[in-house]
């Protein structure tokens, strides 16, 4: 209960904050607004405190608290004191056709969300697509939840600042700190985060476009990313029917015929929507500051010329820049607010951040009033540098040039680089360019501003993992969507030929998320051990949240899961982010091959290690440790053993201090 009334006032105060600064168009704006601007605001505050009460031992339990004092007396106090909303803001009012996309919203986000991760006789269950990159959400997730990781550290890298956006799976490890279960807090916070997003999709093409609806298709194609990918799927069956049978027992994500690095991993499948939770609602907050910039411009031109604007343009006639046009010009105040906002991203998202500079970056070259933008700008940068300085984003940069061509493509050839991504994203690609020639002058520059965001995928490289670029690409879809869905409705309103023609337009660009649903549909399930069982109570009951233990190297294991933290866990992810894995990779490998007892003792403590486990992983990894699980048991305490051996023979032993 304690969770929904934490969501109930983050959602509140967000609608207080927002009206101060924000006009909203209609009563989905202004949901959507406050939940997301809420939700960020409220994580922030919450993990503040937590910080702030690291000294003591239930550091959430006094953020909490003072989190909600501070909330409801603000709530209360702001009562009657917010912006007014000038007359006639909500002149598109809710009524069914908005009612019948926010209820797909919901049951898409239903699906995917609690379709994926999910919870059995106390374990919790992973489809086979989340398994291997929940490893470290969750771990994350719990380390909050059960444990004591403030200020926020990896746990899969301990001892040193984290370098991973964390805020979403801090709110989601807090949800369940005050009361639900690991399933529902993080199913519950994404679902709400991807129907928010959603629904800023749809604000946004009201702003653009003059209508909701066309943003729900735009919102609805999220879920068909419009690769080509399924032609040389449907092409390799022999027949209708084994292509009918393919599609509805498919089991992987389709995949080209070409080389594309990480194809089999579904980077352009709507994997990534319930995989990456954490990007959605940073993305629903650039779309809410995007349609704040779109309502600014609409400001500037009405300014320029008064000539009459139609607010409302009906999907049949073409936008026009006169079309662009509002009488409500924003104060600085709200540009602060904006750029307040996009700082606050980075723990959350930090590629959405990256993302929401690059096109902003490009609106203020190419539209006026370039002197409010630059205090947006200027008030992101301010915020957001010193979370990356923080994370050290500056000790790994220099790691590797910055400037990169070709994204993942090997040999990346022009003609190669083309050949990806007019086979990836040519289907909407095609009907975005009908949109440009429908469309105005400001239109056509706020997608060309987008195009930043391809730049910046295909000629650099912020991270160390080249393949995090992919972000830049997803965020640049999700608003090239919005002109695709356009078109369609523009061709659609085109007598008979032109209803045949969207619908033949639209069967080529959701085919194959359509075949892909049905991987999704298919995925196999992964129990994960997390609670009753010897282990676990052992851990909650015998350990302290910030023990540390040196371990297998594993992505999954009830010592993460039940809040605790290892000195070294799968390579992968911390060398993705940049840690230093080469030196970490030497230290592991000297404390579990050191054979005089005195200096092993000395390196484990040295290390920060509480305590050994031991498993079958260990004694036949590549370190054989097995032949020297004596010396450990003759010189520390053992305090656990796997006597139901569920956990590979487990043993876990205690360094004394």
């Amino acid at each position: 209960m304690l969770a929904l009334i934490y969501l109930a006032v983050a959602t509140a105060l967000g609608d207080r904050i927002c009206r101060w600064f924000w006009q909203t168009r209609s009563a989905l704006h202004r949901w959507a607004s406050a939940f997301l601007v809420g939700i960020l605001i409220s994580t922030w505050i919450t993990y503040l405190f937590a910080v702030g009460f690291a000294f003591t031992t239930r550091p959430l339990l006094w953020a909490n608290l003072f989190y909600f004092i501070g909330a409801i007396i603000f709530i209360f106090a702001s009562r009657g004191h917010h912006k007014t909303e000038p007359e006639g803001s909500n002149r598109n009012k809710f009524d069914w056709r908005d009612a019948l996309f926010i209820f797909a919203f919901v049951l898409i986000a239903c699906w995917l969300m609690f379709g994926t991760v999910s919870m059995r006789n106390g374990d919790v269950r992973l489809a086979s697509v989340v398994w291997n990159d929940f490893g470290p959400n969750l771990a994350l997730m719990q380390s909050f939840a059960l444990g004591h990781n403030f200020p926020a550290e990896y746990p899969y890298f301990i001892g040193e600042p984290i370098r991973y956006h964390f805020l979403f799976w801090f709110q989601a490890g807090n949800l369940e700190y005050l009361g639900l279960s690991l399933t529902w807090a993080l199913n519950l916070l994404s679902v709400l985060s991807m129907v928010a997003l959603l629904t800023a999709i749809m604000t946004l093409s009201e702003a653009l476009f003059g209508s909701r609806q066309i943003g729900g298709f735009a919102a609805l194609l999220l879920f068909f990313h419009g690769s080509l990918s399924y032609i040389p799927f449907l092409w390799s069956q022999h027949s209708v029917g084994s292509a009918i049978n393919s599609v509805l027992h498919v089991n992987h994500w389709l995949k080209s015929s070409f080389p594309y690095k990480g194809e089999e991993w579904g980077i352009w499948s709507p994997s990534i929507l319930y995989v990456q939770r954490h990007l959605l609602g940073a993305v629903g907050v650039f779309c809410l500051v995007l349609t704040f910039l779109v309502e600014f411009y609409k400001s500037k031109s009405a300014s320029a010329d008064r000539s009459p604007a139609t607010t409302n343009a009906s999907v049949d006639e073409s936008v026009t820049d006169a079309e662009l046009q509002s009488d409500y010009l924003p104060p600085v105040r709200s540009f602060v607010f904006s750029g307040a906002l996009l700082g606050l991203l980075v723990f959350w998202n930090s590629a959405v951040f990256v993302c929401s500079f690059a096109v902003i970056g490009c609106l203020f070259l190419l539209f006026p009033g370039r002197g409010r933008v630059t205090t947006l700008l200027g008030t992101a940068l301010l915020i957001g540098l010193p979370q990356f300085l923080a994370m050290g984003i500056a000790q790994t940069t220099h790691r590797f040039s910055i400037l990169h061509w070709g994204y993942t493509i090997d040999n990346p050839t022009a003609s190669r680089v083309l050949a990806y991504f007019l086979f990836t994203f040519g289907p909407k690609l095609a009907v975005a360019i009908l949109a440009i020639v429908l469309l105005g002058k400001a239109q056509r520059l706020f997608l060309l501003a987008m195009t930043s965001l391809v730049v910046l995928a295909f000629c650099t490289q912020l991270n160390v993992e080249i393949m995090n670029n992919q972000k830049f690409l997803y965020v640049w879809l999700i608003l090239l969507n919005l002109f695709v869905a356009y078109a369609l409705a523009r061709i659609y309103r085109v007598h008979v030929a032109g209803k045949i023609a969207a619908i033949l337009l639209a069967a080529v660009v959701i085919a194959g998320g359509v075949i892909d649903l049905f991987r999704v549909y298919n995925d196999t399930w992964i129990d994960v051990p997390f609670r009753q069982n010897a282990l676990s109570s052992w851990l909650l009951q015998q350990t302290k949240p910030t023990d540390v233990f040196l371990t297998e190297r594993f992505v999954h294991h009830p010592i993460l899961m039940n809040g605790r933290r290892i000195f070294y866990g799968w390579p992968y992810f911390p060398w993705s982010m940049g840690y230093r894995t080469a030196e970490r990779d030497d230290a592991y490998k000297q404390m579990f091959t050191e054979e005089n007892p005195d200096e092993l003792v000395e390196l484990l403590k040295n290390n920060g290690i509480d305590y050994v486990a031991i498993d079958d992983g260990v004694r036949n990894s590549y370190l054989h440790v097995g032949a020297r699980e004596n010396l450990f048991a003759s010189h520390l305490t053992k305090v656990f053993q796997d006597t139901e051996k569920r956990f590979g023979n487990l043993n876990i032993y205690k360094v004394s201090r």
